[in-house]
């Protein structure tokens, strides 16, 4: 397809979502806000849309009752929720704010808190978001509506970052009169009630998800009308239908394609690094990588900063291990950095008696920024050193870890969606995660000290757990690398006021988003 095509499409695509709008919204001047994305979630329920394309469009969606100071210190502060306190170290009481509409028009009681958290949509073993427990609420015991407006949260333990629990994701509050309306779950997950500034008009698979403005939004009345996520594969038909004017923002543009973007005097850039880490991942049952040193020559032989300076100009960096320093008193400052070393590649490989067998590495077509070059230099640095790295290409979603065809390594990413280890490291690795599901890695010293990590409240203690977890994750017998901080730059027209925070999140509700 050519990109006039392209473009002409996109034009075509918004000149009918504007005309199929409804004839109350005849005399609403506000504008359609239309963002080319590289893909989207297959659904706008968070329990079943947790991805990085799920981050982006979830969170016009729904509320938290708690929330981060995105634009600040990260600290939380009240959303849904106007007030918390702690009756016990193992009891947490909420009051609710009152007058929040959802979607539907219902008010926000506690009973719709107790529901959003209740065991028929996720803590029950057959409810859709069970899985999630494990991974991010395996401290909650029960959860209580104390009368309309206050709700009790009762903990297992004393949980270190329970509060922060309450501001991340599977912590959005849903309308429990619309989730118990639907026909069924397949058509919940489709368009679900939430109490965010923007409702789910639909959801297109493969091609788009439109939201409307929620007007009764509890935080203001929206600046746009209609929000348009429209999936455009393609870097060069987003930079070209964002040229064209068919859309107001674009995603995950390369730093290659800034410059052409820049001279432009209508468009802006804004974006850099946010909090997540491209990384590499490691099936450790495969014959040749159940050796870890095999693992780590293939940790030592790539130049990072080669990297970085050729497909991101430079405009990123290169962690020291998968940890952030937005962790704060939990950040690692002295865990040693990546090293480039050949020559120890090539030594480790000998020891190992590698002679030369074939490795498959997965990678997606470009749903990561620059992600097809970035394999393709990876695997040359690896032959340099005398790895037979060869890859295969795969669909986003289960194929990344499914078991068979020669599965060795792989592209991936992780994403902090709070200031702790507990919700990027161990939530992403422990023993709920993808890679010990399909059996690709697993390590007990290192579940064992992801409980130390989950239970401890003495800081010094949780660090030298989260130190010894790195260590394990990253060294003794890797299951993952990381390859650099990840970074998204947006190409966004000069008459739209928006600037996006340092997490993949983005926030077009009316104190964030406006129109010039």
């Amino acid at each position: 397809m050519t990109l006039l095509r392209a473009s002409a499409l996109a034009g075509a695509f918004v000149a009918c979502l504007v005309l199929a709008g409804p004839s109350s919204q005849a005399q609403d001047n506000r504008p359609t806000l239309r963002i080319a994305v590289q893909a989207n979630p297959p659904t706008a329920e968070p329990l079943d849309a947790e991805s990085n394309v799920g981050y982006r469009t979830n969170y016009s969606i729904h509320d938290t009752l708690l929330q981060f100071d995105y634009g600040g210190d990260f600290q939380l502060k009240p959303h849904l929720a106007e007030s918390w306190s702690w009756k016990s170290p193992t009891e947490l009481e909420v009051k609710l704010r009152h007058g929040v509409k959802f979607h539907d028009g219902n008010e926000m009681t506690s009973e719709d808190v107790v529901f959003s958290f209740g065991p028929e949509r996720l803590t029950g073993q057959k409810a859709p978001g069970f899985p999630m427990v494990r991974r991010y609420w395996v401290s909650l015991d029960k959860v209580e509506a104390v009368d309309r407006y206050t709700v009790r949260f009762s903990s297992k333990y004393q949980d270190p970052i329970f509060e922060q629990r309450l501001a991340a994701w599977t912590a959005q509050i849903i309308s429990k009169a619309a989730y118990l309306k639907a026909p069924d779950y397949n058509a919940w997950r489709l368009k679900p009630v939430g109490a965010g500034p923007y409702k789910v008009d639909r959801v297109v698979a493969n091609d788009a998800i439109v939201l409307t403005a929620h007007d009764d939004y509890w935080g203001g009345k929206p600046n746009a009308k209609t929000v348009l996520f429209k999936v455009v594969p393609e870097v060069s038909a987003r930079v070209a239908g964002l040229l064209a004017g068919d859309y107001d923002i674009a995603s995950d543009i390369p730093p290659d394609q800034l410059k052409v973007l820049e001279r432009n005097q209508d468009i802006k850039i804004v974006g850099g690094p946010v909090n997540n880490h491209r990384v590499i991942w490691f099936d450790k049952t495969h014959p040749v990588l159940k050796d870890p040193r095999v693992r780590q020559a293939m940790i030592v032989s790539i130049d990072r900063q080669a990297i970085v300076e050729a497909m991101w100009d430079g405009r990123t960096k290169i962690p020291n291990g998968l940890q952030y320093d937005f962790y704060g008193k939990m950040y690692l400052q002295d865990f040693p950095k990546y090293r480039y070393d050949p020559e120890e590649a090539k030594k480790l490989l000998r020891e190992a008696g590698y002679k030369g067998e074939e490795i498959t590495f997965r990678s997606f077509n470009n749903y990561y920024t620059a992600e097809l070059a970035t394999t393709q230099a990876m695997v040359a640095m690896w032959q340099s050193v005398g790895l037979n790295v060869r890859i295969v290409m795969v669909e986003p979603g289960g194929a990344l870890f499914a078991p068979g065809d020669g599965r060795a390594a792989g592209n991936w990413s992780n994403s902090a969606l709070l200031p702790d280890p507990l919700f990027s490291l161990w939530s992403q690795h422990g023993p709920a995660s993808v890679q010990k599901a399909q059996g690709a890695w697993e390590s007990e010293e290192f579940y064992k000290q992801g409980e130390i990590l989950e239970r401890a409240t003495d800081i010094q203690t949780r660090r030298e757990a989260f130190r010894r977890m790195l260590q394990i994750n990253e060294w003794d017998d890797p299951g993952v690398s990381s390859l650099h901080q990840n970074a998204v730059f947006y190409g966004i027209r000069k008459n739209v006021d928006w600037a996006p925070y340092i997490f993949l999140y983005m926030d077009l509700g009316p104190a964030r988003l406006k129109f010039k």
